[in-house]
Formats: structure tokens, sequence, C-alpha cells
């Protein structure tokens, strides 16, 4: 077994690199469609005592059909008695179950919208007409059997490369085109089935939309005898077939943030676009061209001094691991590692291996243990979790910390990423990269030290491959720079109309805590 090299971080330092630091209503009738031959069709239905959310999910699979609904008008948990119908309209099973206040509806397709027809003055909802070039669709996701938040499922347009991510609360807001507003989103996340949801239906509020788990045959799972490794390995060979080869565009969002036991000192997020160079180059190749961001922070940060971490957009940039290999995917240095086949998972409309990859037992320096997502049918690496060791993860604190005082010691607790790509026409691309660090720091001759947690996020919402062409030395930027530092122009519209990732509640309650400092730059974007 190779041992050349045992140290992962060493060959690709900047994957550990964390950063310190109007909806528009499209004008559709708002009346109920009791016309509508979907909700005049008679249904038989049998329901025990239930949850208001678990009858419509029953009613829907009876009806063929899917509700998507506002928490704040539909009371999903509250309990129902035993309900029994035959051959009944499912207008009238609805209209008995909502109660009161009454419900009205929308269909397109098989999807049923219900809301309130009365607003909380009591003045019946006119929709506004839309006279601007794009529309913002809105909308929160949930795991549909344990009803809990799906962080980090991808929103996007089958026929664009325009998309988006939720946030940790599972909240995704996309601005999309007005002449493709008959179109549909998928709404998809690895081990869920996909959820195609027409546009013009999720419109004037935050809707909820439930996506199922899929789950593999058991004879799929244990059929398939695999060597592991090998599987890894195919994928790397594969990947200037699987993922685009050649040079592209990508609009992306990036944000950066540092709390200390829980409160936020600072936070920084951008919109950048970036010219990625084809997946025969690594990650020094690409440029990035800094189109807006804002900077919110205490005004006394001296708390955040104590250690100052390398950082930088290069560092979501480098986690791109096709392009910049980690050792665990590196050939040369892969000896280092045990590989296993952990699962068969679902993704998008096929199947994926997942493989677990762990350090050799005798080795007992800061390396990589994680899973490794791979397409059955293309082996293309399509996703990766990872983290330093836990068990050594607290001898890697050298390889964060750029400068501190001697009077400090710091202790990495955990230091994990997630990486995922998404296909688009046959090829994939880096969608969204995210790394959390937490570090114990400690003063000498305190008693007591202070847990800091710091993030960097990067999400794709736009692709394109057309005309790319090498940015100019004026137009880009070092993707080594520290936003956090950098000084930039003032911008009051600020956003404008760009896709960003909604805050996570816990960083919105933040921002009202501290000073922002909204800036952009003037280049053409």
């Amino acid at each position: 077994m190779s041992r050349e090299k045992t140290h992962i971080l060493a060959t690709s330092p900047a994957i550990v690199q964390i950063i310190l630091i109007a909806l528009i209503v499209m004008p559709f009738r708002a009346q109920t469609q009791t016309n509508d031959s979907t909700l005049l069709r008679p249904i038989s239905v049998s329901l025990n005592k239930t949850t208001l959310y678990q009858a419509l999910n029953t009613i829907g699979e009876v009806a063929g059909c899917f509700f998507i609904y506002d928490n704040a008008d539909v009371q999903g948990e509250k309990k129902i008695q035993p309900f029994q119908a035959k051959d009944t309209p499912l207008i009238e099973i609805l209209n008995k179950l909502l109660g009161s206040p009454p419900m009205s509806f929308r269909i397109i397709d098989k999807h049923i919208l219900i809301y309130q027809k009365q607003n909380a003055n009591g003045e019946k909802e006119i929709p506004e007409v839309d006279t601007t070039d794009f529309i913002i669709i809105k909308g929160r996701v949930f795991d549909k059997d344990e009803k809990s938040a799906i962080p980090f499922a991808t929103i996007a347009i089958s026929q664009l490369g325009l998309g988006t991510i939720t946030n940790f609360d599972g909240i995704f807001s996309l601005r999309i085109p007005k002449h493709y507003q008959n179109g549909s989103i998928v709404v998809s996340h690895l081990g869920y089935e996909n959820l195609i949801v027409p546009i013009a239906i999720l419109q004037d509020k935050t809707y909820s939309l439930y996506i199922k788990p899929r789950y593999i045959a058991i004879q799929e799972v244990f059929i398939r005898n695999i060597d592991a490794r090998e599987i890894v390995k195919s994928a790397i060979a594969n990947r200037h077939v699987t993922h685009c080869a050649n040079g592209f565009y990508i609009t992306g969002f990036y944000r950066e943030g540092v709390k200390r036991s829980n409160n936020y000192l600072s936070y920084t997020e951008a919109v950048v676009k970036t010219i990625k160079s084809g997946y025969s180059r690594n990650s020094d190749f690409d440029q990035v061209k800094l189109l807006k961001m804002r900077k919110m922070e205490l005004p006394d940060r001296r708390d955040t001094l104590i250690v100052k971490l390398k950082a930088g957009i290069k560092g979501s940039l480098e986690l791109d691991i096709l392009k910049s290999l980690p050792d665990f995917l590196d050939p040369k240095y892969m000896d280092n590692y045990v590989y296993t086949k952990t699962d068969i998972v679902a993704h998008d409309t096929r199947s994926a291996y997942a493989i677990s990859f762990e350090q050799h037992p005798d080795i007992e320096q800061p390396m990589y243990t994680g899973t490794l997502y791979v397409d059955i049918e293309q082996l293309a690496l399509i996703a990766a979790e990872f983290e330093i060791n836990p068990k050594y993860v607290a001898r890697s604190a050298n390889l964060f910390v750029q400068k501190k005082n001697r009077k400090v010691s710091v202790k990495p607790e955990s230091v994990k990423y997630q990486v995922k790509y998404r296909n688009w026409e046959g090829k994939y691309y880096i969608h969204h990269v995210r790394g959390d660090l937490t570090m114990r720091v400690k003063e000498r001759r305190k008693l007591f030290g202070h847990t800091f947690s710091l993030f960097l996020e990067y999400a794709s919402m736009e692709i394109d491959t057309n005309n790319v062409q090498r940015l100019t030395r004026r137009e880009s930027i070092k993707p080594s720079i520290v936003l956090s530092e950098a000084n930039f122009i003032y911008d009051a519209t600020f956003w404008n109309n760009l896709n960003i990732v909604n805050p996570e509640e816990d960083i919105s309650q933040a921002l009202n805590r501290i000073k922002p400092r909204i800036e952009s730059i003037n280049n053409e974007q």
C-alpha cells in the first residue's frame, strides 16, 4: 500500500479553508373553479381519525391529484374525525374537511392550489397583473413522510440552466423569465422522488411542497456486486465525458459568516459571475467577476480578531472536487482509503451508488471520511458529503489558522463539507457547495473559552455555455480575496432582481442586530 502521501489536506489546501469573517402575481381568476372536472369528479374515501395533512394526502392518492397550500391557510395539524364518502364530488369532500373560512381552488393539470379568497380584513383578494418581464415564485420543501423541512434541495427549470437551492429552513425563491410561466419547476433531492410543479400555480405566497422518499427495491441493493473503489476510479476517469468538458459561465450566490456562541458576528453575501474552465483544468483557471455584495458585522469585532483564518471565494471554487481532486478522489493516493458500497439511493429518475470511504486504520493523521454518490448508469459523481475524521480533527488546527495570538489555543471540533452537481442537457455542472467549521478558542489564564462556528456556501443560479470568453483583468477579482475585508462602492438598490438564497431564520434575526454595509460593482453584468 502506497504511503508516499498520507496527509490529504496538503494536496488541496483550499478545500479546508473557511471564511472568517414583490412577489409578482400572474393574471389568474381568484375564484373557486367549481366547474372544473377534477373538482366535480366523484370519489370514494374512508378516513380514520387523523390530521388534515394526512387526510389530504390520502384524498390526493385516491383522486390522482396533488394539493398545494400555504400552511397559514390550511391547518395541516388540525385533527379531523372519522370520515367516509362514497361517489361524492371532490369539491364537497374538500369543503367539508377544510371548514371555515371557505377556501378557493385553482387547478393546473393535476395540481390543486388551496387558498383563502379573503384576506385578514375580510376583503376579497384580487390578483394583480404582472407588467414586468419576470415572475418570482417561492416555496418551502418538506419531507412528505416526516413533514420536516429539507435543506439544500434543488429547484430547477429543466429547459433552462436556471435553478436554486432551498436554504437550511427548506425555503426557496426563484426569479423566472415571464415567458416560461407556463412551464414547470422540478424539485429534487437525493433519496426522494422528483416533484414537478407548474410555475403558474406558485404565486402570491410561500407554498408548501412535499416530496416523497423513494426507496430502492431490496433486490436491486443486494443483487449488484460491485468493487466500490473501482466505481470511484471510473467516475473520476469519466468526468471529462459526464461533466462539462468546455468552459461555461455560472452566475452564483456566495455567502460566508461567523458566529460566536450562537451569536452572529459577521455575515457577507455576494452575487458573482464565474468563468469555469472545463474539467481538464483545475480551479486555478477559473475567473470570478463580483456583481454585487453586502456585509453585515458588529461595530466592535475584537472577538473575531483573536483568530484570523485563510479565506475567499477560492475556497468554494476548490470544493468543485472534480476539478481540484482531493486525495480520496486522486487515484495516486487512493491506497490510503478504504471504499465500501453502503447503499443504493434514488437520484432524479434513476439510482446512484452510495459509497462510503475512510482512512486506513493504521494512518493516524487527520484525513477525510464521508460518502460519495455515483450515478449507476453514467458512472458520474453527482454528490459528496465528507468531513475531517472526527477522531483526528483536533490535530488539524494549523491547517486552518493563518494567524493567531500566541496566548490563544485553537481546537477544531468539526469540519464538514457538502458538494452537489446538477444535470443539465446531459452534462453535470457544479451546483452547490457548503463548508462548516466549528472550533473552540480559549485564551490563556481564562477559565472558559468560546465556540466559533464558521461557514461558506456557493449556489449556482444560472448556467450559460454560449460564447464563453475569458474576463479581462479589470473585470475579474482575485478568487482568494476575503470579501469581508474588501472595499467597494455603495449601491442603495443592491440586489434588484438577482436570484439569491434566502437567509435562514437565525441569520435573519441576527441581521437585525448587526450593522449592514451594502455595496456593489459598477461594471456591466
